[in-house]
């Protein structure tokens, strides 16, 4: 349901330090967004790292850029005081896996609802409203 987007330049990631990364930052947008961890929900959150190749990716200042992650969620499931928690936290993890000096920008891109559509068909907030309310009676 969320999905993640980590955007660095060529080079800065291991194949292995992409994996932490990936599962540490699905960890925190689950968190901030307040769903249950759940093999349903772990599995609807899809992360990806992309890498940037050389020349391809600059600043106005014709410099390398940092790190670029962008979580879209659906609306309504991540509420100001969540976005800058997952801000702190993603920009740790960020900082663990590259270090302390990369910049680390931050986007989230809410999803209007009736906007995301999963196998041909519309996910709306009152389903997912449903499968939390009963993960949360499963626990």
């Amino acid at each position: 349901m969320p999905l993640v987007e980590i955007t660095v330049p060529e080079g800065t990631l291991s194949e292995a330090a992409a994996e932490v990364l990936q599962q540490q930052v699905a960890d925190s947008v689950l968190t901030a967004m307040e769903l249950p961890r759940t093999e349903f929900f772990a599995a609807a959150t899809w992360v990806y790292v992309r890498e940037a190749a050389k020349g391809l990716a600059t600043t106005g200042a014709g410099r390398p850029p940092g790190v670029l992650v962008v979580v879209t969620p659906l609306e309504g499931f991540l509420a100001p005081e969540r976005n800058e928690a997952l801000a702190a936290e993603v920009t740790r993890h960020v900082h663990a896996a590259t270090g302390p000096d990369t910049v680390v920008w931050l986007v989230v891109n809410e999803i209007p609802e009736g906007n995301w559509a999963v196998n041909g068909g519309l996910t709306r907030r009152a389903k997912i409203d449903e499968l939390v309310a009963e993960a949360n009676r499963a626990s």
